[in-house]
């Protein structure tokens, strides 16, 4: 861990705008993000609270903007599942309540289901579990379709998704 980075004018209202400005200049980033960074520097709580509050005022810091467009991009680009996307909610700072209420609004369970369907795609399981086992079944066990529907299970959970999800893919 880095040593705190301590700044010389820790009150001063008009270097922490300018900081903050900085750190979004870099990349988009939550409230919670920018808390941790000015904090960080070393800025007291009471001028880090009005840098954050203009700058939500100021349509710059827009948690729930932020979620929607994260979503939609761990959607298309990392195919996460719906804990997957959860947890990295979290590692942004998010607040729980624009955590729960982006998932809901932006994450059916059946657009889960295509995530992971082309998740599977990508790593190569194109001919999946439940298509072996259907035309395998009136053999009573077939323990090399097993094996390789414990291992897409694992590959699924491993990325977040819904037991929910993984069932309907494979049973």
């Amino acid at each position: 861990m880095k040593p705190q980075q301590k700044t010389k004018e820790p009150q001063n209202l008009e270097k922490a705008y300018e900081y903050a400005v900085f750190l979004l200049s870099l990349k988009l980033r939550t409230v919670g993000e920018i808390r941790e960074k000015m904090t960080g520097r070393g800025y007291v709580a009471d001028v880090t609270e009005k840098v954050i509050r203009q700058l939500c005022d100021q349509k710059y810091l827009d948690d729930k903007r932020y979620a929607e467009v994260f979503l939609e991009n761990l959607k298309t680009y990392k195919l996460f599942g719906f804990y997957g996307i959860k947890k990295k909610f979290a590692e942004k700072k998010l607040p729980k309540e624009i955590i729960e209420e982006a998932l809901q609004e932006g994450l059916s369970l059946l657009e889960e289901i295509k995530i992971a369907q082309k998740l599977l795609k990508k790593e190569g399981f194109t001919n999946s579990a439940k298509a072996q086992t259907e035309e395998n079944q009136y053999r009573t066990f077939d323990e090399d379709a097993n094996k390789e529907k414990q291992k897409i299970a694992q590959k699924l959970r491993a990325r977040g998704f819904r037991s929910e999800v993984v069932s309907r893919l494979l049973f």
